[in-house]
């Protein structure tokens, strides 16, 4: 109300300038007509207005008529009349308008002409022009920023109902009206209550098991109106989802700036923000979120309730062992200590899941002879990662060793799709080699009684008197420390000889690299002779991995393609055959894992250009661990 006394005030001030400035005119009628946008979709709405402007006196327009809206639905039509009389100086000037607005829903596409419009002004009815709009199928359009009200004489659309009226040349600005500052996906035909409402959107209407759907509500309050704090809140449920929330504080509202809803300002907030990830396929509904604003009497508000139409992920390409949900951008990073254990003990598997979206919450876990997970203890950070919902989860756990010799931890795999590449993933961690020393497990024996107040001191069956002096050199203590220092040094000594001794034996009976790389290019030979090409192809890249350790000191396990090769590089091996080596493990892995099965006669083929590209290896580096 006080913005529009405002523009009242300062269009009278205009007027008495005018009059101070010019005589009074001779009555005289201006009339125009136009539209917000010339381009509008099926089902969005357009406003039509009509200006009609007395000057000079006289009585002002009546009778206001669309005429022709071909293709177009009238939903609301307004008029406003304007009125002003003035004196300056004793010469009385009147000033008698009138502005009609037709709110017009496009119901086809097509070109249509809405008008011409008709007015009676001066006794005489009159008419405006007509005008030419474009409608475009659902989708088609453009986004556009709608025009202020058109009751506002000061606005910034296409017509100005009081352009030429005041003429005093390009020494006087208006001010532009205030524009909208939030989101113009925002902006809304019409608000769905008065004084406040909700709104909720969804960031797509279509998606995958698992993956992200973003569910933001708004609270749309108009700007001259107090609604006080919300009460009876009613999250918005979704059954059928995972939900986890974006906001740090669901308690504060963030505001978001202003948008335009029939063409007024509205002040927008954002309420809730809150991730969901379907589980399972279907048409699946968002409940509605409902609050009340009791001080303002607005009473019950709610939001609008939304569908999600949700399927499975594509079946080309899906690698073995995905499960259905895991959707997002994942990695995985392992670290394991030690890696030197007697048999029976245990070491410490830690495995750090980090990425977006739905993060599983286990993980499959690599079947090895002789190695026992236990259960693990999960840590979580998960929130807000920008607009997705993510972080890190850490999986813990002990890891039991029951078999001497080298053992080959192998490889937890994640497989995932990323619904924004529409591709599948797979997040790999090696857990590399743990050594487990041979020996006997210890027997804990019968189990003792302790002995009933062990801490009492013994029986006294005599009464002693008071010790006598005695001189140091005269305690056997003295004689003892004295002679022997010398015997426990060299005992220590001699001790420490025969520990090292018993190392060095030990180490000398654990499997050398090359007698592990025999090994694994022995289980090759066998596999290759065989007519399982998945097999094949695992024993092949085997046999590099371990013929690499043994003639270059390399261990390629867990290594990416560039840092394989700079490393192999750094030990002697020729670059060309540090490529050649690691393209050939790499269409190792991607050949085990292939859903279509691997030809055993491509996992002969690969051992063969391996051992060629090793013999070299060996001697360029002359078989550092032969």
């Amino acid at each position: 109300m006080r913005r529009a006394i405002l523009r009242v005030l300062a269009l009278c001030a205009f007027a008495i300038a005018f009059l101070a400035a010019k005589p009074a005119r001779a009555q005289e009628v201006e009339i125009r007509a136009g539209v917000d946008t010339d381009t509008v979709e099926v089902g969005d709405s357009v406003t039509y207005t009509l200006y009609a402007m007395v000057k000079g006196g006289g009585a002002g327009p009546t009778d206001p008529k669309l005429g022709s809206a071909a293709g177009f639905t009238v939903h609301a039509t307004s008029s406003a009349p304007v009125h002003m009389r003035m004196n300056i100086n004793g010469v009385q000037s009147d000033l008698n308008g009138l502005t009609t607005t037709w709110m017009l829903r496009a119901e086809r596409p097509g070109t249509f002409t809405v008008g011409p419009s008709q007015i009676t002004a001066l006794g005489a009815k009159r008419n405006a022009k007509a005008v030419r709009i474009t409608v475009v199928p659902r989708g088609k359009g453009q986004p556009r920023m709608r025009a202020p009200s058109p009751f506002d004489p000061f606005g910034s659309g296409t017509l100005d109902p009081f352009k030429g009226l005041f003429d005093f040349g390009d020494d006087v600005r208006v001010p532009p009206p205030e524009q909208p500052t939030a989101d113009p996906k925002l902006a809304m035909n019409e608000p769905r209550a008065p004084i406040a409402f909700l709104h909720a959107t969804i960031d797509k209407t279509r998606a995958v098991v698992g993956e992200q759907v973003t569910l933001s509500v708004y609270l749309y309050e108009d700007p001259y109106s107090r609604q006080g704090r919300a009460g009876d809140v009613h999250e918005a449920s979704a059954a059928d989802f995972v939900k986890r929330s974006l906001l740090e504080d669901e308690t504060r509202t963030i505001g978001v700036g202003t948008a335009l809803v029939g063409g007024k300002l509205w002040n927008v907030k954002l309420v809730r923000k809150n991730a969901l990830f379907p589980l399972k396929t279907g048409h699946l509904a968002i409940d509605p979120m409902s609050m009340t604003l009791p001080q303002a009497r607005v009473g019950l508000r709610e939001s609008e309730r939304l569908f999600v139409d949700v399927s499975d992920p594509p079946v080309n390409g899906r690698p073995a062992g995905y499960a259905l949900g895991d959707v997002g951008d994942m990695a995985l990073q392992a670290t394991v200590t030690p890696r030197s254990v007697a048999r029976d003990g245990a070491v410490g598997v830690t495995l750090e899941l980090r990425g977006t979206g739905n993060l599983p919450g286990a993980l499959t876990l690599p079947v090895v002879p002789g190695v026992e997970w236990l259960e693990p203890q999960i840590r979580d950070r998960l929130g807000a990662q920008g607009e997705r919902f993510g972080g890190t989860r850490t999986f813990s756990y002990v890891v039991r060793l029951h078999k001497p010799g080298e053992i080959d931890l192998g490889e937890v795999r994640l497989p995932y799709f990323d619904a924004d590449k529409r591709a599948y993933g797979i997040a790999r961690a090696t857990l590399g080699i743990v050594t487990v020393a041979d020996g006997v497990a210890k027997d804990a024996g019968v189990e003792e009684a302790e002995p009933v107040l062990a801490a009492m001191p013994k029986e006294r069956r005599v009464l002693e008197g008071s010790t006598p002096h005695a001189y140091l050199s005269e305690r056997p203590h003295f004689w003892m420390a004295l002679f022997g220092s010398p015997l426990a040094c060299a005992f220590v000594v001699s001790a420490h000889g025969l520990f090292r001794r018993a190392r060095e034996r030990r180490a000398a009976q654990s499997p050398s690299p090359g007698r592990i790389a025999r090994e694994r290019r022995a289980e090759a030979d066998a596999a290759c002779r065989g007519d399982d090409g998945a097999v094949a192809m695992g024993a092949v890249a085997r046999a590099i991995e371990a013929d690499v350790v043994a003639r270059a000191g390399v261990n390629l396990r867990g290594a990416t393609g560039e840092t394989a090769i700079a490393e192999l590089t750094d030990e002697g091996v020729a670059a060309d055959d540090a490529r050649a080596i690691v393209d050939v493990l790499r269409a190792c892995e991607d050949a085990r894992f292939s859903p279509d099965g691997v030809d055993v006669a491509a996992a002969r083929d690969a051992w063969s250009r391996a051992r060629a590209i090793l013999e070299r290896v060996r001697g360029a580096s002359g078989g550092k661990g032969e």
